[in-house]
């Protein structure tokens, strides 16, 4: 075997040393099947060291011209038949870093690894660039992209752009649910928490208390997600159901910044008014202790109070509210199932929340 690098090259060595068994490949000098000489032989013919020949090695494995077989040696062989090693995307720019001010980020996460162990993937964050990590995956020999999980609001309309660019892939968007649901992609699935059932359940457990007189806060939301939208369609469906009625001026809505603060204040002036509601329906646990804090504030203790999420679950144990737990980790752990699945699953996937009681 003779093999000759230069050493003042502008490639590395352990570059110039793959191209060159390469090119031997393609020459029929060793033909599909055949082994490759052992490392240290390599080594010696190109007068390098083992590291640098392995290296070369594990390169030509990489790029999927050749493939290892246990104490038997490396191989070349037909990169068509080959077992790729399954990957998925995960397009987020939250960080774990700050757990309070995103913690869907924590929770997803933690979704995530065990899904990722359960299923033998691996997950790849793709960051701002999500195209062209899909486009390197296709290309790659050794990894199999699975599919895309979209973890934020704000990317759903990229992410089904990017969908119909790459009908292969499957892309799943998890937890939000926006306004344009329907029209998403064949290739495309949304894995969202039923926030319209949930909602009605906690609805009927207020009156199943025997609470007759409501208040509602609701909070806006960005980039068209409807998901506090469904919490509210579904509690008011249930007082509907149960012939009770509730006045708009009972409905509020307050401001994404600050809405704990929001609502402590306008749950103050509301009872200093004499308002004396028998339940306060929150759409989000936040919500829910801003109530808390100013009933407790008040010291009125006969008016219930429930939230929706368990985001916080100090927040909830600390105000003593009932609240719905929304299973945001098996969403994760759905669509990486889904993922590595050939079945197909369909356009939307709700999965139920649980009362968390007080």
């Amino acid at each position: 075997m003779d093999i000759s690098v230069m050493r003042t090259g502008r490639l590395p060595v352990y570059i110039q040393l793959k191209n060159t068994i390469l090119a031997d490949i393609k020459n029929g000098k060793y033909p599909e099947g055949t082994a490759l000489p052992a490392v240290n032989v390599i080594a010696d013919a190109a007068n390098v060291s083992v590291r640098t020949a392995y290296l070369a090695i594990q390169e030509l494995i990489n790029d999927g011209v050749c493939f290892k077989r246990p104490k038997k040696g490396t191989f070349v062989g037909n990169p068509a038949n080959f077992i790729k090693h399954p990957v998925c995307a995960v397009w987020t720019t939250y960080s774990v870093d700050a757990p309070f001010q995103y913690p869907l980020s924590s929770i997803f996460y933690c979704g995530l690894l065990q899904g990722c162990t359960e299923n033998n993937i691996t997950p790849v964050l793709v960051g701002a660039y999500p195209e062209a990590v899909i486009k390197r995956y296709n290309r790659s020999k050794e990894f199999d992209l699975k599919g895309v999980l979209v973890l934020e609001p704000d990317k759903f309309s990229d992410a089904v752009e990017l969908a119909k660019k790459f009908p292969d892939k499957k892309f799943f968007f998890v937890n939000y649910v926006m306004q344009k649901m329907d029209d998403i992609p064949p290739n495309m699935t949304a894995i969202v928490n039923d926030n319209y059932n949930g909602a009605y359940k906690m609805a009927e457990y207020l009156i199943s208390l025997n609470c007759r007189d409501f208040i509602f806060m609701n909070t806006q939301l960005h980039f068209d997600d409807r998901t506090y939208h469904n919490r509210m369609r579904g509690a008011l469906a249930a007082l509907k159901e149960h012939s009770l009625k509730i006045n708009k001026k009972d409905i509020f809505v307050l401001n994404r910044t600050g809405q704990s603060e929001q609502a402590f204040a306008i749950m103050i002036e509301l009872l200093r008014s004499g308002r004396r509601p028998h339940a306060v329906f929150c759409v989000n646990d936040l919500i829910a202790a801003g109530v808390s804090r100013a009933l407790a504030a008040e010291k009125i203790t006969d008016i219930e109070v429930t939230g929706f999420d368990y985001l916080y679950p100090h927040i909830a144990e600390q105000w003593k509210f009932t609240t719905m737990r929304v299973q945001y980790s098996k969403m994760v752990l759905e669509a990486l199932r889904c993922c590595n699945s050939d079945k197909n699953v369909g356009k939307i996937i709700k999965l139920q929340p649980e009362i968390k009681y007080k």
